[in-house]
């Protein structure tokens, strides 16, 4: 579902820090009177999400994205061994999530506003986790890749939201 000013934020009652991360963003596209840039995101302005926030190269000729950046809480979901900033979809995500997934963040480039869903994708091991995000859409800088910047709240793991949630409970104690 797109999210504009016109739209009804209810949905995102259950979701405080999508719904935090709405305003923000909102704030930050008046402020600068266009959509932001990589450069415009200051990590002390979403503090409150920092730790479930992706920043993401959209390939659309190889439908690969690659992470930028990746907070501590959504790289444990993503269930690699080891750090996934630099590294492609296809590293942790079947074929057809990894698809799935770069059409959402080229939806919502093409259309130019923040996309708000459940998401629920495979690991290459066959294992699922799922999760509500917000796919927030960057401007270009100049020689640069197309970029996303996402917020996830509410994870759960082979569609389990306890063990999501007892997994999320320990990540923060590292925070």
């Amino acid at each position: 579902m797109f999210l504009s000013a016109q739209s009804d934020l209810s949905v995102l009652k259950e979701y405080p820090r999508l719904l935090k991360s709405w305003y923000w963003y909102s704030g930050l596209c008046e402020k600068l009177g266009r959509l932001p840039s990589r450069r415009d995101i200051d990590p002390i302005d979403v503090k409150f999400a920092l730790g479930y926030e992706m920043l993401i190269e959209t390939d659309r000729k190889n439908m690969n994205p690659r992470v930028r950046l990746i907070g501590t809480i959504t790289e444990e979901f993503t269930g690699l061994p080891h750090s996934a900033t630099g590294k492609t979809y296809d590293a942790f995500l079947s074929d057809e999530s990894r698809i799935k997934a770069c059409n959402y963040l080229i939806t919502a480039l093409d259309q130019g506003q923040p996309l708000f869903g459940i998401a629920r994708y495979a690991r290459t091991n066959g294992q699922t986790f799922s999760f509500a995000r917000i796919i927030y859409p960057l401007s270009p800088l100049e020689n640069e890749p197309e970029m996303t910047f996402a917020i996830l709240e509410k994870f759960k793991e082979n569609d389990d939201r306890e063990a999501g949630a007892q997994k999320e409970e320990f990540m923060k104690r590292w925070l």
